[in-house]
């Protein structure tokens, strides 16, 4: 009886527990969703919990995914991530939750990268860094990663090549050029290895990046700026430009299984704007063609690229046609255009990554196809990428990374060299009249039977440029490969130990091969076929003992107490160059061998330079903080440089290699010390104080023995050296010391209303010493040039970050940021006996830039001595200073040209005319300051941004611009060329009245007669008369095309062609969506986002004369702002889908 009471109570308990159950049930749900950061990535090991619980919880998958089941439907969940905002949200019967989390800069966990790879609160840097999210570097899919930073970090400053070749090479400098004659771009930290920007000078030609360009932007992890010294003190000997520290992605560890990402991007390139603004008035033909620029006497036209010709009507002429047609004399507006073509862009990325407790691995690989907008300008690159890591036991663990790429690029833009055959902006805005059917001129100018170039079609210039368009082959190729290796050991909880070991292998081959321009690609005799390569190596040890969280007693307080002890070996292994061509041309043309030259081989220069370099360094960091709000960090690095070692054996000498670079910094978080209102989130002072240094090029120090000449007959392999001998063109100086740079900082990081305001301040004042010249060698030394020590540049300056919130809801997030940079650079001194240094020289008759002590760094000049670019002879009326003829160009008659009937010219007279040969100082460098806007929108899965940059200030000197004008094509030309335009009457050599007179502002020079209108074979005394008083006296008006051949051009005073350097672009707008998860999940993705790109839509303000696009800079040197031939206006559209499985 008792056992049946028991089992009904049983039962019943049983019966009771099942409609608990069933209850409990019906009020609990499954809850999934995706957890991302405010630019809509997902957050990978983000935790989800329900609030209050200590068990019930999950964390996000590698897709920012999750799923928790059995959550009560009145519960709230708790999303939290380092470095970001707990978020916490009511349940409320809701089975998808997406959560966007919030950055917090009181969470001691966000940090970010700092030099040697070590890793930093964020709130403990006492030192300016900004971190650039890896997303947007990404999705712009730039093939030169300086390109991607334009805008995006105060105190960077970038000059992009526009719409030149898809290599060419992009200017960087941070806080300011620090070097005379270095290398002022900062360092590129890929994994630890260090790979720097070469400079390309403004007059060089063909330009193929560096390389950078074989980097996949869709490897990096992470991407930190480090500005100041004091950031990149431990890089010692390299790090007084600055670095940009990257990190390339791996896998995760406690990932189960495997993980697929692929994206896809499809870029396009449209030509929409002219280099610069062309008139389309008048046509081709010179005033001095004896016919005043009309037509010649039997009617045609003068077969001529300048435009100062009769005005376009549409009657039919004989113009370019090698067989004498006549067609329509009609302006041709885009006729620039045929030149160019729409860019093509396809990226594709593929990888793979997998982890487990004790190892992950990331695999990818990426093949770029890009095709340029000069015609046959390509780049193609195949990269591979591993990174791996694994725990071999409990202490050791090792970490693997490999990056290679192969890269092949056809026919790179010719930006900065006066090229006949091929600069394409010269031909583009010089050579090419504005009545010009270019497209029928391209289909002619060769012969159809013979594919001879014809040689009575006009513009020879022209022919040679598409002749080598067309049919040459100009190929670069490039093997690159960055590895490394690393070996940590977790000795005891708070000692770490790690060895990382660094290769890099650089190399190109270049081919040539070119046809002949007679009958069938010949004559026999002509075409080239050639090679040339060069191979490189560098390598990087790094040691490193890290003790952390040590807890120190001093006196009655406690401190966390931090310290890193390494040692550091890196160098360059030499580079082995080598070259081969024909000579004399081909026996057979077209056929591209050695075999086939025509005279003997061309002796191979190739040079084993045993000019390699090794620096040894040790480090020492001491890291303290106190109560979570006062950080301490001194750091010592000592080099020791093998450039600046003095052989023993020789005489004593000074032996300056040993340098030690210090530095001390300091971060105090005062809104932890005092208690501060509730809307004042954070604030953040930090103080440093550094020293960095540049060493200088192997040899430096002694003669150069072990750097040979090799001169070398070779085989059609490889060939052998047959003699070498010392090449030596630098004098050595054995007491040579380092640029040393010492860096003061102070800044602030303030955060307001719950972070929706913030204000990032940072001043800084850095002095570059002991700077390294070359000085020209006294005649006995046998040498061309000494390296010495001199000179003090100072930079000081002020950079801001300002992002606000305006708006912040569940769904829906506005933000605004903004980045101001202003710097000032300064000679403090030269030498002794050295008080001005030349920066860049002249060039075809502009400008020249020079540093003067106690100047700017950076002041454009006029030419000393040199009767081309010139300073304007300016009349000065000493006795009168209210005489408004005061400050006015002094001019003079030059003569009168043209038969049979002649056109007076009237000119300028510069200081050099006057015997005056001091330089002039017309214009500077640097910028007045950098200013860029951004802006931000989210709403649910869509995100919007856009980037406005642009700079106020400087000058630039344009060739463009000077020689475009001098031959009629741009549309500031038209100025004086009709009544519409300005034109002064005159009567023309068939006795007509025309309003084609120039009405030029100047003052004639004493003693200068010119001729009367009434008779040109008589003269008066014009002395001191301005123009217009000559004119009522009764002289003969010059043309307005006489104005402009005979005084710009070549030899035109260069403050005539300096233009204020002031521009705003928009520069970036991107549009995203992202694919619910639930969508995603029907298709078997974890995630799927696809975006739209657009890069330089235009200019909102454009300072430079006729619209001159400011990308058209010919030079990556900050410090030769010129351009030789400009590029059109370009705007790219990029279409970018990425899906993960």
């Amino acid at each position: 009886m008792k056992v049946k009471k028991l089992f009904e109570a049983r039962g019943l308990l049983t019966l009771l527990l099942c409609i608990s159950t069933l209850s409990l049930s019906a009020q609990t749900i499954t809850v999934r969703g995706t957890v991302t950061d405010r630019n809509n990535e997902p957050l990978t090991g983000a935790t989800v919990v329900v609030e209050g619980s200590t068990s019930q919880g999950t964390v996000t998958d590698i897709d920012g995914n999750y799923t928790l089941a059995g959550v009560s439907s009145k519960a709230s969940l708790e999303f939290s991530y380092v470095g970001m905002k707990v978020q916490k949200i009511a349940v409320n019967g809701q089975t998808t939750i997406n959560v966007t989390l919030e950055e917090d800069s009181e969470v001691l966990g966000e940090v970010v990268v700092t030099a040697l790879g070590v890793t930093k609160q964020a709130r403990s840097v006492g030192y300016a860094t900004t971190k650039v999210s890896t997303s947007e570097i990404e999705r712009i899919n730039v093939i030169n990663p300086i390109n991607a930073l334009q805008g995006k970090v105060a105190g960077v400053n970038i000059n992009t090549a526009g719409a030149s070749g898809v290599t060419s090479s992009s200017s960087i400098t941070i806080r300011g050029a620090k070097s005379i004659d270095k290398n002022n771009s900062p360092i590129f930290v890929i994994d630890g290895m260090i790979i720097q920007e070469p400079i390309k000078g403004a007059l060089d030609g063909t330009d193929w990046g560096s390389q950078l360009k074989n980097l996949n932007p869709s490897d990096y992890e992470s991407v930190t700026v480090l500005k100041g010294a004091a950031a990149t003190a431990l890089y010692g000997s390299r790090g007084a430009n600055g670095a940009i520290v990257i990190v390339s992605k791996g896998g995760k560890y406690g990932k189960q299984g495997l993980g697929v990402e692929i994206s896809q991007t499809l870029e396009t390139t449209d030509i929409y704007k002219s280099p610069i603004k062309f008139q389309n008035i008048y046509g081709a033909g010179t005033p001095n063609n004896g016919y005043e620029g009309g037509f010649l006497a039997d009617g045609s036209l003068q077969k001529t690229s300048i435009s100062f010709g009769p005005r376009m009507d549409g009657s039919l002429v004989d113009q370019y046609m090698p067989n004498g047609e006549k067609t329509p004399f009609v302006p041709h507006p885009n006729n620039w255009k045929s030149l160019y073509q729409s860019g093509l862009n396809s990226t594709t990325n593929v990888a793979i990554n997998g982890g487990g407790e004790k190892s992950s691995f990331r695999l990818s690989y990426s093949y770029t196809d890009n095709n340029g907008v000069f015609k046959r300008n390509e780049f193609k690159r195949h990269s591979v990428a591993f990174k791996g890591l694994t725990d071999l036991n409990q202490i050791f663990s090792i970490e693997v990374g490999v990056n290679y790429a192969f890269s092949q690029a056809q026919n790179g833009a010719n930006q900065g060299g006066w090229n006949w055959g091929g600069n394409l902006g010269m031909m583009s805005t010089y050579y090419t009249p504005r009545n010009m059917d270019m497209k029928a001129y391209e289909s002619m100018y060769r012969n159809p039977e013979n594919h001879a170039v014809e040689t009575n079609s006009p513009w020879e210039t022209l022919r040679g440029y598409l002749h080598d368009r067309d049919m040459n082959l100009y190929q670069r190729s490039e093997n690159s490969l960055l590895s490394n290796l690393t070996l940590r050991a977790k000795i005891a909880s708070w000692l770490t130990a790690s060895l990382k070991a660094n290769y890099n292998y650089y190399g190109w081959t270049y081919l040539v091969n070119k046809y002949g321009t007679g009958a069938n690609y010949g004559p026999t005799g002509s075409g080239e076929y050639g090679r040339e390569g060069e191979t490189s190596g560098s390598y990087n040890f790094l040691g490193m003992l890290q003790s952390t969280n040590n807890k120190i007693q001093i006196g009655n307080q406690e401190f966390v107490l931090d310290a890193i002890v390494a040692g550091e070996l890196y160098g360059d292994i030499g580079k082995n160059w080598w070259k081969k061509f024909t000579a004399g041309g081909l026996d057979v043309p077209g056929i591209f061998a050695f075999s086939n030259s025509k005279n003997s081989i061309i002796p191979e220069f190739s040079y084993n330079s045993k000019g390699t370099n090794r620096t040894f360094g040790l480090s020492a960091i001491v890291n303290l903080s106190w109560k979570e709000q006062l950080y301490l960090e001194l750091t010592g690095r000592n080099d020791w440089l093998s450039t600046l070692t003095y052989p023993i054996y020789m005489e004593a000498g000074m032996n300056n290699y040993s340098v030690f670079y210090p530095s001390v910094n300091l971060s105090w978080v005062f809104t932890e010390t005092f208690e501060m209102p509730k809307w004042f989130s954070f604030g953040k002072f930090r103080a440093s104080i550094a020293q960095v240094g540049m060493g200088t090029i192997p040899y430096a120090t002694t003669n150069g023995y072990g750097v040979f000449e090799q001169k070398a007959q070779l085989d059609a392999q490889r060939g052998s050296v047959l003699n070498a001998v010392p090449k030596i063109g630098t004098a050595w100086n054995k007491d040579l010391k380092p640029e040393i740079q010492q860096s003061i900082e102070l800044g602030a990081d303030l955060r307001f209303f719950d972070e929706r305001l913030n204000l990032d301040f940072a001043y800084y004042k850095t002095n570059t010493r002991n700077q390294i010249l070359k000085v020209p060698a006294v005649l006995e030394s046998g040498a061309s040039e000494q390296l010495i020590n001199a000179g003090n540049i100072q930079n000081q300056g002020v950079e801001i970050s300002l992002e606000g919130t305006p708006l912040r809801t569940k769904d829906f997030r506005w933000t605004i940021g903004s980045n101001f940079t202003l710097n000032r650079g300064k000679i403090i001194e030269l030498h002794p006996n050295v008080k001005e240094w030349q920066l860049m020289g002249q060039y075809d008759g502009g400008p020249e830039i020079w540093a003067y002590e106690g100047g700017r760094f950076g002041v454009i000049t006029t030419p000393y001595g040199s009767g081309t670019g010139a300073a304007l002879y300016r009349f000065n009326n000493k006795k009168d200073p209210n005489d408004p003829r005061n400050g006015k160009p002094v001019i003079t008659y030059i003569g009168s040209y043209g038969k049979p009937n002649s056109v007076p010219a009237y000119g300028y007279v510069t200081n050099i005319d006057k015997g005056i040969k001091d330089r002039v100082e017309i214009g500077k460098v640097e910028a007045d300051f950098l200013l860029s806007i951004n802006t931000s929108f989210s709403y649910k899965n869509f995100d919007v941004y856009a980037l406005i940059d642009g700079r106020v200030g400087g000058n630039f000197f344009s060739n463009t611009y000077k020689y475009a004008s001098s031959r009629g094509t741009l549309e500031s030309s038209l100025y004086g060329r009709d009544q519409e335009h300005g034109g002064l009457p005159r009567v023309n050599y068939k006795g007509e009245t025309v309003y084609d007179g120039y009405p030029l502002d100047g003052v004639f020079d004493e003693g200068v007669k010119a001729p009367l209108a009434s008779d040109p074979s008589k003269t008066i005394d014009v002395s001191g008369l301005t123009y217009k008083e000559a004119l009522e006296k009764g002289i003969r008006p010059m043309p307005a095309g006489m104005y402009y051949m005979a005084n710009l051009g070549w030899g035109m005073p260069a403050e005539l062609g300096l233009q204020e350097n002031t521009w705003f672009a928009l520069r970036e707008v991107t549009l995203g969506y992202r694919l619910p998860e639930h969508i995603c999940k029907k298709i078997g993705a974890n995630y799927f986002r696809v975006g739209l790109t657009a890069r330089n839509l235009g200019y909102l303000i454009n300072k430079l004369k006729d619209g001159l696009n400011p990308a058209s800079i010919s030079s990556n040197n900050p410090l030769q702002p010129i351009d030789i031939g400009g590029v059109p206006f370009a705007r790219t559209y990029a279409l970018n889908l990425t899906i993960r499985f």
